[in-house]
């Protein structure tokens, strides 16, 4: 394959939406009946959460209702993207006006983001707009490449910039201003996730409505937003059991794949589908794996196998384990659970494995239920899973007398990795596939948290807490402010810091890449790679050119984020 080749292969598969231009995100997209019930509310009046793991496909359905809504001409549609709030982690431990920075810099994007918007529907922006985008572009640019910024010539206030939408709306003729916040969990700062959901609460009126793309499990709300009452819930993650599903994932392989790609897949259907059942709902997991079946990042071109699909699954498990082991490194208090959830995830598959060693192809489960309650330390635990999307809550189920159980279903690659559908030896892919699609809805298999992790497991499920710098006595509680031993004030180490200083082997390269960036150059570490802006030296390497150079790139501005 040659390197244009790669190039052009290397955008087709392009994983993240907000990266995508508004042609490729049109023509490469396979909307379902729910996707466009999810588009009218996301364009439409009232607040709303657009909730879901990572890869569901949360920044696709953003920008489709951006997009749609220029089309429309109805109302005025700001898309902005928050995934480097981690950025500014590091205020919050040397500045005292962190959180009035981190608000300005919440308020400046949404600026900026209109600004983009008028630019996008050729309308001439205000001049009291220009000047915000002046100051502001500098503001946002030095706070996200981790430099102490110029305090802003005026702080905008989300009364103020509510009234400026408001009135900017009104001049333009437009019945709505819509603002599609992205990556809004700011999953990682507790201090900046409530922040922000304080000022989401202000930017809310008749004419203004916000949406925010948010992830389960782990997102800190402020004490004074209450989901449901405050916004709608709305999932954006695709269920692998419902009727529709495996259609709509054909789809992408029709609209996405150059020709020459799809007739390699011709008399090869089967294993598309065993692979979309693996991704789980998961539509970016979904096309790593196509990659991976098709060779397409290798130098020779790949005949799509059973054993490559296998490869692909198994590495597709993986990858998804790393995001839940990641959150070791980006929140550390945690580190405990994690332990212990990467322990419960390899019971759970092999409890599922021995219910279904007796049961029937059509008759196999794949959901698991807790009795109730769950307890605090396994509900964190299954948060924290959710998150990563290893596991999805598949709502409570009262069986009578027997009690209430809290079900959740495991992610299919998970599940086939290990063989916990217990097909036997030489099972094939179409019984994987019967068995994922025609299996009893109703089985799940009953268990108990201590016959999975052993008696007093939840004691093993404490916060690691960074100990007193100055005296070494651990700290009783995540909000101490001070050492209870010799009273000097208590201070965290920067969890974005430490990311930088990872190296390059922990992102979602490929070996032949990450070869050439270390036979070629001297990154070695994810700021390494954050730090050569203009890609010189990720273009030296063989094989890479614009697209691919802006993709390895975004790896790293991915880890650092949310």
């Amino acid at each position: 394959m040659t390197g244009t080749e790669d190039e052009v292969l290397a955008s087709v598969f392009e994983e993240r939406a907000e990266f995508l231009s508004k042609t490729e995100l049109t023509r490469w997209t396979a909307n379902t009946p729910r996707d466009h019930t999810t588009l009218a509310k996301l364009k439409g009046p009232g607040a709303k959460l657009l909730i879901g793991p990572r890869g569901c496909g949360k920044s696709t359905l953003l920008r489709q209702a951006y997009f749609e809504a220029h089309e429309e001409a109805r109302d005025l549609p700001i898309y902005v993207n928050y995934s480097r709030s981690l950025a500014l982690e590091p205020l919050f431990h040397k500045t005292a006006n962190a959180l009035q920075l981190f608000r300005q810099w919440v308020l400046t994007k949404i600026m900026l983001g209109l600004h983009d918007s008028l630019s996008q529907a050729n309308l001439e922006p205000p001049n009291s707009l220009r000047r915000v985008v002046t100051d502001g572009s500098a503001f946002v640019h030095s706070l996200e490449a981790g430099q102490e910024p110029r305090p802003p010539g005026r702080f905008l206030t989300p009364s103020e910039v509510l009234g400026l939408l408001e009135a900017w709306s009104s001049d333009l003729g437009r019945r709505r201003c819509v603002l599609l916040l992205d990556d809004a969990a700011h999953a990682f700062s507790p201090d900046q996730q409530r922040e922000f959901f304080e000022i989401f609460r202000e930017l809310r009126s008749r004419v203004v409505s916000a949406k925010a793309a948010v992830y389960p499990g782990i997102t800190s709300y402020s004490p004074n937003f209450h989901v449901g009452h405050e916004a709608e819930l709305v999932e954006a993650w695709y269920r692998p059991d419902e009727e529709d599903y495996l259609q709509t994932m054909r789809n992408i392989v029709s609209r996405r794949l150059p020709q020459s790609y799809q007739q390699r897949l011709r008399g090869r259907e089967e294993l598309v589908d065993y692979l979309a059942l693996a991704s789980f709902g998961l539509p970016r997991g979904f096309l790593v794996m196509l990659s991976q079946l098709l060779g397409v990042e290798e130098d020779h071109i790949r005949t799509p196998t059973r054993a490559n699909a296998e490869r692909a699954i198994a590495d597709h498990a993986a990858s998804v384990h790393n995001i839940f082991t990641s959150l070791s490194s980006k929140l550390p208090r945690y580190k405990n659970f994690v332990e212990v959830g990467t322990e419960l995830v390899s019971a759970v598959t092999r409890a599922v494995q021995t219910f279904n060693s007796e049961k029937a192809t059509n008759q196999k489960a794949v959901t698991v239920a807790f009795p109730d309650p769950l307890g605090p330390e396994l509900s964190r635990i299954l948060a924290m899973l959710e998150y990563a999307g290893i596991m999805r809550d598949a709502h409570t189920v009262s069986r009578g007398v027997k009690g209430v159980f809290h079900r959740y279903t495991i992610h299919y690659s998970f599940l086939l990795d290990a063989n916990s559908l217990s097909l036997g030896r030489s099972f094939s892919v179409s019984d994987a596939v019967v068995a994922l699609t025609q299996r009893d809805a109703h089985a799940f298999v009953r268990t108990q948290p201590k016959r999975l992790l052993g008696e007093g497991y939840e004691s093993r499920c404490t916060l690691d807490l960074v100990p007193c710098r100055n005296c070494g006595a651990p700290r009783l509680s995540e909000e101490a402010q001070f050492c209870m031993k010799c009273g000097r004030p208590l201070s965290s180490a920067s969890v974005y810091g430490d990311l930088l200083k990872t190296p390059i082997d922990r992102l979602p390269l490929t070996r032949k890449k990450l070869q050439g960036l270390k036979e070629h150059t001297t990154i070695r570490s994810v700021n390494d790679i954050l730090l050569d802006e203009e890609h010189r030296q990720i273009r030296s390497v063989p094989g890479v050119g614009p697209i691919w150079s802006a993709r390895i790139r975004r790896y790293a501005e991915e880890f650092v984020s949310v």
